[in-house]
């Protein structure tokens, strides 16, 4: 059909088809589209994120192997002083903690169930059976402070003393201890070397640590402990100390076995052959034992010899002491002074021998219910705790366990070595009949130790106080003080059983009793249940000492506050697992800066500090409450329960935090926050970005109004007859109807409505479409007439110009998806919907309706009520026939418009004034070129956070002071499938890892964080995994797994440090500070192990440096890396694993083992998070891209990308200013190539010129709009600049819709003058015969449009005003001002013939005269 029958098929009886058919199909899609529950996009992640280019593809890749980028989400908690003064202060920093407190006390109730922090957190548990046992894992500087111990319950306390104390001090530490003084030191009764005897003599004498250089303070035993922990691998005392450890246990557990199966064999003998009844109850007791024994029982007998013996040594020079002071406060009883009464009066003094016996003899006394610590101090009438005071030898309390005697002194007696053989018989005896009591066995500790716990005994643990004289003629004053000096209390609730007898073992009270006395302040200081990291360190981190306590706040004066905040900052664990945190994360505003304090120029104030909460995620969170240890029981919910728990809880959690944060009277401290969108679940973004995004309704609806307003009085007539304000309101109907069509055309094909859509394409589309209305509507008008054929020729003027402005505004929009930006091309695509909508209205059903009210004016009918006709018969408008356009130059709007407005001061007949216009506006449109070029100059790229939040809001604060003193952001490492099994991969992976750590705005981590750093390690002979191993029947490092295809083991090389990787720093303890992290794991021969050095060929005086690396097969990487996750480490996350862990036996639900088959070939893996620091700016941010770019994506060996916020939201800007060019150029070249086509098209098919001449002006005239609308382009993008606007996605959508506003004035202007009559003679005629018409509907779109996006002004964020008002009025100015300003006065200097392509004359003879220009 063409355009003609098109229009003439309006005019006929199915007209109505036109008027219905389009509305009920946009009626259809506004409520399908707009129906739907979720249609605004709420995940910034979906707006902002570019999805092209390498990095996208990266993450792709990721995301199709099902590999989560992101398994946490984090809530920065930030607390600042108001006054903008020290924050560590006694007062604020309680202030802090009473919110934390709060915050962390948030209990979420949904579908009847309550939840918790310790559901939500990422991470509650400390190992296999742990889940819901240990607090939160939360990084705060208040960890600094052992006020923040507020949040550890009992059973978070009991689950830190058994790993903390019991595993990894006593289980561990203790019982080599005893190998080292036993058989790794010259002097020891099993001695194999001097190995350790440096540290035993730098620990034990001080004189001796003075010469060597160390302080007088070095000489502590009990900080063997730290050494034993401390000492490398290949130290030559540890490697004794491991070795021997591992073989005395291996011949002991053999030796004990040994001795008890043949007990057994031997008593089950003695029964066949009769014997009495103790002999069957000690057979009874030996085949239990039997049952049980394995080399963990050994151990566990071997730990507590060891106790015993470590404190008759350690505690010997105390006890003396103590003994002397006591004796001599005792003195007068000994001496006889008191009458009638005498004591038995022990020596005064003692040598350290005899206070070694009186340990030994106290640790081997009987165990006392009534006070279990009881008393060393041999005063007692009797052990038990009823004895009197100087009364006899006997101290109070014990094990009651004896372990004296000869360790295997039974096996001695049985012969073990003999049994089975012809020559076997029992010690000393020509006998092979067992004598269950003969002093060999049943003196052997062993023997005593094992039988004790098949012996039951009946008592509980007591705090009792000591028994004094019970002699009232001895002085009262004496007993008092003896009670209160002597007396400890050792039991609380956990020292089961507590003040109530029950029946347990001999071995039981042996064991509690040894517990307590480790416990007590002669050896460790702690207490079971009530200690905790904040209240007993380790001495691990740097600063630290063993038995010492964290800082606290209270009541301390500010600097020593400062002085204590000037610590590193370590988790719990003091760093033992990934050292310290960086303060540059969590402290901000800092005096000296970070990186320049420290203990000897400690902090004078810190302004800001940071708590990061860490969250799951809802698939981990399903699993977390399935766990039986829950408090309140298990329960099973969905995944999308969980997101909605999460959902509600980081709302709920960040209105805690945040509370009255604006109240300047609420307290010293000032409370924001920002929560992500992981999960996902909404967090401060996509909260605020949903109000913003749905804010848009209001203003929307009141630029309509104001559209509606302009058009109304604009074509308002008091003729009731010839007044248009029906068919004007009805096409801005259509327009609204087509553009929320178009949006809900863009819901259903799954595009939600962004902030972009909201904020932009309202008032720019609307504004399109009213243009296009307006010429319509004005060209009937400008006919004079009503009659079909004055409705034809009025569309046969517009259909070229209104498709070509439409065309070029597609093309425009499709070139956008050009752009990979969300924001963009999804704005993009339902705007290139909505222009095809408002085409096809435009076109094809409001020309219909314009017929109708044509109609109805030939028949006199009132506008608006159409059913009423007009009383006065001599209407004019009731006279068609004699109407011409004469008419139109008579109206008002063309009166005040364009006679008496715009042809005065653009086309004024007067010669010079003509002229002085025409310069103006030609210098004003180069002023505004050359201030756009100087912006441009001057333009900024980014959009920070600072930039989205409204200064109302809690997040403003955050991002405000983030920005300024805290930017810091989570970040990853990733690779994809390289050849992991390959030495020089491993290399170059680990300088990857830490050239990026390396750079200054990254905070530095130890090498060994990376996992395949770890592994490496792991396959050496520095591996420590077999020191606390779980079962210690299996050895957990590489070197002990076989690889079954070939039996060959995970075990590494060293090779030479090609790659100049980091080097590992060692402890020196001759330095007052330590390192806060090991840096590398490459090594400096001196520091290898012996073995290695062989291998290697060299020695350790070599000056070179050497690195672990492994070359295994692909199928023995899996295996290897298998071993390695199930033993030593590795989180989901890292790498790819099947779903196929082993449930842990001893759990219950959501605990399992590593033990999950490893994907291979290994197609990713990542780093561990690390965190980006000082990112104060954008171009910051951009050089922190940049730079990890060059040693990751640029890398020519091995292709790795960054992950984490930086890179997410920050990539694009990397682009943004080529991404502009690209888009602005493309749109003007494809506006270029669509006008010159469709004006060859039109003047062609005019057929009135030759074919070369439409060519050379339609080029022409193509030309002219690119080149107003880079003259459009320019002022706008620089003027935004100037006014603060950065380059961003949302910014560069606006400055090319400069393009299509560009294209609608300047397609009209050019169609109109390039079309005008030919016999209408001179350029200026020409424009004025096109402005004529066109300066009004043009001016009322700009005036709408710019009504329209006035309202913008006055949105509530700022965010809008600055990124979406500033922009797009400065296109309203520039574009109207250029389009129809300056390029008819650029056309009325242009006189070529070739610009002179319309018709010899108008259609319908009407012709407008247009005079000449006079002087």
């Amino acid at each position: 059909m063409t355009e003609s029958a098109l229009f003439q098929a309006m005019c006929g009886k199915q007209s109505w088809l036109f008027t219905v058919t389009l509305p009920l199909i946009y009626i259809v899609l506004l409520f399908l589209g707009f129906s739907r529950e979720d249609i605004v996009e709420e995940q910034i992640s979906e707006i902002w994120i570019p999805k092209s280019g390498s990095f996208y593809k990266d993450k792709q890749y990721a995301k199709d192997l099902g590999v989560n980028l992101n398994p946490i989400s984090t809530f920065l908690a930030m607390a600042l002083s108001r006054d903008g003064g020290n924050i560590f202060t006694s007062t604020r920093l309680e202030e802090v903690r009473t919110r934390m407190e709060e915050s962390e006390s948030l209990i979420v109730e949904y579908k009847g169930e309550k939840y918790t922090w310790d559901d939500i957190c990422a991470s509650n548990s400390a190992g296999l059976g742990g889940t819901y046992k240990f607090p939160c894992v939360r990084l705060t500087p208040m960890d600094l402070f052992q006020e923040s111990r507020w949040f550890l319950d009992s059973t978070d306390r009991l689950t830190w003393y058994d790993n903390a104390i019991r595993n990894e001090l006593v289980k561990t530490r203790v019982p080599r201890f005893g190998v080292m003084s036993q058989v790794c030191t010259s002097t020891g009764a099993s001695s194999t070397g001097d190995f350790c005897d440096r540290t035993m003599q730098l620990r034990q004498n001080e004189t001796y640590a003075v010469e060597q250089g160390y302080p007088k303070s070095y000489a502590n035993p009990l900080n063997l402990f730290l050494d034993i922990s401390d000492m490398e691998f290949n130290d030559l005392c540890k490697i004794c100390m491991e070795s021997a450890w591992d073989e005395s246990m291996k011949e002991l557990t053999q030796a004990v076995t040994g001795l008890f199966l043949v007990l057994e064999i031997e008593l089950q003998k003695l029964i066949k052959i009769g014997t009495d009844s103790n002999t069957i109850e000690l057979a009874k007791k030996v085949a239990a034992i039997r049952v049980d024994l394995d080399r963990t029982q050994v151990e566990e007998y071997y730990t507590h010899q060891t106790v015993r013996a470590l404190y008759s040594q350690i505690g010997a020079e105390f006890y003396k002491t103590s003994y002397e002071l006591l004796m001599a406060s005792l003195s007068p009883i000994c001496l006889g002074l008191v009458p009638g009464y005498n004591p038995t009066c022990p020596p005064e003094s003692l040598t350290l021998q005899e206070a070694q016996q009186h340990l030994i003899t106290f640790a081997d006394n009987e165990f006392s219910s009534i006070t279990t610590a009881g008393s060393p101090f041999p005063f007692w009438s009797n052990g038990n705790g009823t004895g009197i005071f100087l009364g006899g030898t006997s101290p109070v309390s014990g094990s009651g366990l004896n372990l004296g005697g000869t360790p295997l002194s039974a096996a001695k007696y049985l012969d073990l070595k003999n049994y089975g053989t012809a020559n076997w018989s029992l010690f000393n005896s020509s006998s092979v009949v067992l004598d269950p009591t003969h002093q060999l066995l049943v003196n052997d500790p062993v023997f005593k130790w094992f039988t004790a716990g098949q012996t039951p005994f009946t008592g509980h643990c007591g705090n009792g106080n000591l028994t004094a004289t019970g002699d009232p003629l001895v002085d009262p004053s004496l007993v008092p003080p003896l009670n209160q000096n002597v007396t400890q209390r050792w039991c609380n609730e956990f020292s089961k059983p507590y003040l109530k007898d029950s029946t347990e073992t001999v071995q039981h009270f042996a064991k509690m009793w040894y517990a307590r006395l480790l416990d007590s302040d002669q050896f460790l200081g702690t207490t079971q249940g009530e200690s905790d990291p904040y209240t007993w360190t380790s001495g691990s981190g740097c600063g630290y000492s063993l038995k010492g306590k964290r800082p606290s706040y209270t009541g301390v004066n500010e600097s020593d506050i400062l002085r204590s905040a000037s610590m590193e900052i370590y988790y719990l664990d003091e760093g033992a697992s990934a050292g310290s945190i960086a303060p540059s994360v969590l402290l901000g505003g800092t005096n000296p800066k970070i990186g320049e304090y420290n203990s000897e120029n400690p902090l004078t104030s810190v302004e800001v500090i940071q708590t990061l909460y860490i969250a799951s995620v809802p698939e981990n969170i399903v699993k977390r409450v399935s766990n039986c240890n829950r408090p309140g029981g298990a329960i099973d919910i969905s995944e999308d329960d969980a997101r909605a728990i999460l959902t509600t809880w980081k709302e709920r959690f960040e209105e805690i935090w945040t509370a009255n944060w604006d109240d300047e009277n609420s307290g010293d401290v000032m409370f924001s926050g920002y929560f992500d969108s992981i999960g996902p679940a909404k967090g401060t973004n996509e909260r605020l970005l949903e109000d913003i995004t749905l804010s848009s309704g209001r203003l929307t609806l009141i630029s309509i109004v104001m559209i509606v307003l302009i058009s109304v009085i604009f074509l308002f007539s008091f003729d009731t007859v010839k007044s248009r304000i029906g068919i004007t309101l009805a096409g801005i109907t259509l327009v609204i109807l087509s553009f929320f069509a178009a949006v809900g055309l863009g819901i259903l094909l799954g595009i939600k409505v962004n902030i972009n859509i909201a904020w932009t394409l309202p008032f720019i589309m609307l504004g399109l479409g009213v243009d296009d209305m307006y010429i319509i509507l004005l060209s009937l008008m400008k006919q004079g007439g009503n009659t079909k054929k004055d409705f034809l020729a009025g569309m046969d003027e517009v259909i070229v110009p209104v498709t070509m402005t439409s065309t070029v505004n597609a093309s425009m929009f499709a070139v956008m998806q050009l752009v990979d930006i969300p924001a963009v091309f999804k704005t993009a695509q339902v705007a290139l919907i909505s222009v095809i909508f408002l085409y096809l209205t435009i076109m094809f059903c409001y020309p219909a309706y314009c017929y109708l009210d044509m109609r109805r004016q030939s028949a006199g009918r009132l506008d608006l009520l159409c059913c009423i006709k007009a009383k006065d018969e001599k209407n004019p408008s009731l006279d068609h026939s004699e109407q011409n356009s004469s008419e139109w130059q008579k109206s008002t709007m063309y009166s005040f418009m364009f006679s008496k407005t715009y042809k005065p001061l653009l086309l004024n007949e007067s010669r010079g004034i003509f002229l002085l216009s025409r310069s103006i506006i030609w210098m004003t449109t180069l002023t505004l070129v050359a201030v756009g070029i100087y912006g441009i100059g001057e333009r900024n790229v980014g959009l920070g956070l600072e930039d989205f939040f409204p200064p109302d809001h809690q997040a403003y604060v955050w991002a405000t002071v983030r920005t300024r003193e805290l930017a810091s952001w989570p970040i990853k490492i990733n690779w994809g499938q390289i050849k992991y099994h390959e030495s020089a991969t491993q290399m170059k992976m680990l300088k990857q890892f830490e050239d990026i750590n390396s750079l200054p705005l990254v905070a530095s981590v130890g090498t060994d964080s990376l996992w395949m750093a770890n592994l490496l390690i792991w396959s050496t002979k520095l591996c420590d995994a077999n020191v606390a191993r779980e079962d210690p029947d299996i050895y957990e490092c590489g070197s002990d797994q076989i690889f079954p295809k070939d039996n060959s083991t995970c075990s590494g090389s060293w090779t030479a440090n090609i790659e100049d990787l980091k080097l590992k720093q060692f402890k020196d303890g001759t330095e007052e500070t330590c390192a806060s992290t090991a840096e590398g794991i490459c090594r400096p021969a001196s520091q290898m192990h012996g073995k290695d050095l062989e291998d290697l060929g060299i020695d350790s005086l070599s000056q070179e440096s050497y690195c672990p690396v492994f070359d295994w097969s692909e199928e023995k990487l899996q295996f290897c890396v298998g071993k390695w996750r199930l033993y030593v480490g590795g989180v989901k996350g890292e790498l790819l694993v099947e779903d196929d862990a082993t449930e842990y036996s001893g759990g219950c639900g959501s605990d399992f083992y590593r033990d999950e088959t490893v994907k291979t070939p290994i197609q990713f893996s990542a780093s561990s998070t690390i965190y980006s620091i000082d990112l104060l700016t954008h171009d910051d941010t951009i050089d922190l891209i940049k730079e990890t770019r060059n040693f990751c994506d640029d890398h020519d060996v091995i292709h790795c990308w960054m992950s984490g916020p930086p890179f997410n939201f920050w990539e694009q800007y990397l682009t943004s200013e080529i991404v502009l060019l690209k888009t602005s150029s493309t749109s003007v070249a494809v506006g270029f190539v669509v006008a010159a086509f469709f004006l060859i098209l039109q003047m062609k098919r005019e057929g009135e010129h030759p074919t070369t001449k439409i060519v050379m002006g339609s080029l022409a005239g193509a030309f002219l709009i690119a080149v107003t609308t880079v003259l459009c382009l320019i002022p706008v993008i620089g003027f935004s600049v100037i006014a603060d606007v950065n380059f961003t996605a949302f910014s560069n959508m606006s400055f090319v819709l400069s393009v299509g506003f560009a294209v609608e004035y300047s397609v009209h202007i050019v169609h109109g003058f390039l079309s005008a009559p030919s016999n209408i003679e001179g350029a200026k005629a020409r424009v004025e015969h096109a402005m004529s018409f066109l300066c009004i509907p043009l001016t009322l779109s700009f005036i709408s449009s710019t009504v329209g996006i006035c309202c913008l002004a006055f949105t509530d964020f700022k965010f809008n005003e600055v990124y979406f008002f500033r922009p797009l009025i400065i296109v309203m100015m520039v574009t109207y001002f250029n389009g129809c300003w300056f390029l008819p006065s650029l056309l009325t200097a242009l006189e070529f013939d070739c610009l002179n392509l319309g018709k010899s004359s108008e259609s319908d003879g009407k012709i407008l005269a247009v005079e000449d220009d006079k002087d």
